[in-house]
């Protein structure tokens, strides 16, 4: 299993929508890829497993939990238009200028920064995504120095304002308009219908005109590898202390599919052996608990039984290592 296949139910209900389209129109075809650019927290990978109708991105109340890009593969057909829109999450940017000071970041930091400066380069639009009760215009402007692409604005996080608040937010970036295609205010955690049909249909009406790039049973075109490896991850920062999950990462040692089981074998990473035991934990209570977790995780992704042995490591100054890192995925290190 190579990459990630799309629940069948979905599928169907895109194919049945554009055969009933189809019928006797003549369809605009576009296809591209949108990189979601925001600051750490502000909800890209909520946002990104709502409108994929999937839990693949990694979600967590701690900040700065995403490491490397993931894409989303997502099909929209609305009357005369056919879209593929390839999502591409990425790693949370505290401030657009740390692309200058990133001799003073571990090499770990500053995969992440290229990571995402880099899914700028690489887009046709950006999804610029930012909780509304941040007040984060200076962000804004901030992003606007630095990225040449046209994009979306998305106001996360609405149902924490006030009408008043929200209104004064609003305005805030309208003052911006001339410079970006759309501002489309919503909450990710609770996105209605009605908005997630605006926001693809927006996004969908300014990708070039194009053949769809990957067939549209494919929801990623992550490796399942790694997918797996960030369930695991996102099981340490559900259960473990604030210092652990960002001192701490996942090395997918062998993945064995067979037709009813998966068996996946992995190793955490830790900084320190006190770390490692803490995630060991009194008689092995914790690993166990968190392998549970990871394992539950892994099955509700693969769908299908996942067999998953997980054991940890001390690898001191790890994600300063970059032998160590591109054993554990982040290519090109510099």
């Amino acid at each position: 299993m190579l990459l990630h296949k799309r629940k069948i139910s979905y599928y169907n209900k895109y194919n049945r929508v554009l055969r009933k389209i189809m019928n006797g129109l003549e369809l605009r075809q576009t296809s591209g890829f949108v990189s979601v650019i925001g600051k750490p927290n502000a909800g890209k990978s909520t946002l990104l497993n709502t409108l994929s109708h999937s839990t693949l991105a990694l979600v967590s109340r701690k900040a700065n939990a995403t490491r490397k890009r993931m894409n989303f593969i997502v099909p929209f057909c609305e009357e005369g238009l056919d879209s593929q829109i390839v999502f591409t999450d990425t790693p949370g940017i505290s401030r657009i200028d740390v692309i200058n000071d990133l001799n003073t970041e571990s090499k770990l930091n500053m995969y992440m920064m290229n990571e995402a400066f880099g899914a700028i380069g690489d887009c046709d639009i950006c999804l610029f995504v930012v909780a509304a009760n941040a007040n984060d215009i200076g962000f804004y402007k901030q992003f606007l120095e630095r990225c040449k692409k046209p994009h979306v604005i998305v106001l996360n996080k609405i149902d924490r304002l006030s009408q008043n608040s929200l209104l004064a937010c609003l305005k805030s970036y309208q003052d911006f308009q001339k410079h970006y295609l759309a501002l489309i205010p919503l909450s990710a955690q609770s996105l209605q219908d009605r908005q997630r049909f605006n926001l693809l249909s927006t996004i969908a009406r300014y990708l070039p005109n194009s053949p769809h790039l990957y067939d549209n049973s494919i929801a990623s075109t992550t490796l399942m590898r790694d997918i797996f490896k960030e369930a695991i991850r996102e099981s340490i920062f559900e259960r473990m202390s604030d210092e652990i999950p960002y001192q701490s990462d996942v090395r997918i040692l062998k993945v064995i599919e067979k037709i009813d089981i998966i068996h996946i074998i992995a190793e955490i990473i830790t900084n320190r052996d006190s770390q490692k035991s803490m995630l060991i934990g009194k008689k092995g209570k914790t690993i166990k608990s968190l392998g549970t977790l990871a394992r539950l995780k892994c099955e509700c992704i693969a769908e299908k039984k996942v067999f998953l042995s997980l054991q940890v490591k001390t690898v001191r100054g790890w994600s300063n290592d970059s032998n160590m890192l591109v054993k554990m995925g982040y290519k090109d290190i510099g």
